[in-house]
């Protein structure tokens, strides 16, 4: 409860039944407050007459009166009335401050039965409250529950699918060193494979320079050993690259419808034979072939058709180069073609002489006879 403050009993106003209004002055010749009664005009002019000390500001007195009623009349609501000596012709020397009051006194205290149902019922109300907060934190702390339970179990959904995705990136991972590892073997692979391959080319490419230079030089002593011969156009040669072709007409070797070997036939073999020997590592495959005309009696007795004929021919040039004991067997061979490869037309004589011939074929190293 608020403490009210009364005035002093010296204080009172005139009319103690019925407070109507206070006078509360402030002198400058007096430093102290007074609290007065309402003063009649000859008192009033002598109060506000009171000789003073020095000059006063009427705003600041007022503020001090105004500050001084509400500590003294803390229950009254008033506004002040200012009387200031008029005319004011000098500075004012003292301030009258008169209070209306709006109101009446406080009622008064409050019984100690009414204070207690009060407080019970203050009590009741808190209690009231506090039940309903109660529930309310009771169901906040539930759906709080089952947010946080919710929010969890999310985040243990997210955690096992990061742990799904994270294991299958660590197997592709895997799987991808494997294949990277797989791919490095295999280009190394590739890599020795093409080097072996690009020695084996470039000792291929200088074998086969090396073979065509003797080739060359075999082609070169031919045409040097046989000059006499290929001038009277009985022979010819023949080089594609590795392939060497020594040409000889039949009318040289043979006479005409035999297989046997001229004396002029057998020296020009034996020379040929020389000279094959410069390259002993080759395969050499002699054939035997024909015009069209066919054999008559009685050559026929013997050789029925030209594939006989051009057979044996090309078998004794075998027989013979063997006899010069230069090339072995295993290099040799003898196919008879007959008529099928001309190198001229039949319907002639000049073509027919020229299609009848033994080829002398040096082989390629890689190639085999037909």
């Amino acid at each position: 409860m608020r403490k009210h403050h009364r005035p002093p009993d010296n204080l009172l106003p005139s009319d103690t039944t019925d407070t109507t209004s206070w006078t509360l002055g402030i002198s400058a010749a007096s430093p102290r407050i007074g609290l007065r009664d309402p003063l009649p005009p000859t008192r009033r002019s002598q109060f506000a007459r009171t000789p003073s000390r020095g000059p006063l500001s009427v705003a600041a007195v007022a503020a001090v009166l105004v500050h001084t009623a509400a500590i003294v009349f803390p229950w009254r609501h008033a506004g002040p009335t200012f009387e200031v000596p008029s005319p004011l012709s000098e500075p004012p020397q003292s301030v009258a401050v008169e209070f209306t009051p709006t109101s009446n006194p406080p009622p008064p205290q409050e019984t100690k039965t009414d204070t207690t149902t009060a407080l019970q019922q203050f009590q009741t109300t808190a209690l009231e409250r506090a039940a309903a907060i109660e529930q309310s934190l009771t169901v906040a702390r539930a759906k709080h529950a089952e947010t946080v339970a919710a929010h969890q179990q999310h985040q243990q959904q997210q955690l096992a699918a990061l742990e799904t995705t994270r294991t299958q990136m660590s197997g592709a991972l895997a799987t991808l060193a494997e294949e990277k590892t797989a791919l490095a073997a295999q280009l190394e692979e590739e890599r020795q494979r093409s080097l072996t391959l690009a020695r084996q080319v470039a000792a291929a490419e200088q074998a086969k320079a090396a073979e065509l230079a003797r080739v060359k030089g075999t082609y070169d002593r031919f045409v040097a050993a046989l000059q006499g011969e290929i001038s009277q156009k009985e022979i010819a040669l023949h080089q594609a690259k590795e392939r060497l072709t020594v040409t000889i007409l039949d009318r040289v070797l043979f006479p005409s419808g035999q297989a046997a070997l001229t004396p002029d036939g057998e020296r020009i073999i034996a020379k040929v034979a020389t000279l094959l020997g410069k390259i002993s590592d080759r395969r050499i495959m002699i054939e035997g072939h024909t015009d069209n005309i066919p054999i008559r009696p009685p050559l026929s007795l013997r050789f029925p058709t030209n594939w006989e004929l051009s057979t044996a021919r090309a078998t004794e040039v075998v027989k013979h180069i063997l006899a010069q004991g230069i090339l072995s067997a295993g290099q040799l061979s003898a196919v008879g073609r007959a008529d099928t490869t001309p190198v001229a037309s039949n319907a002639a004589e000049d073509g027919r002489r020229l299609n009848r011939r033994i080829e002398i074929i040096v082989l390629p190293p890689e190639d085999t006879p037909s």
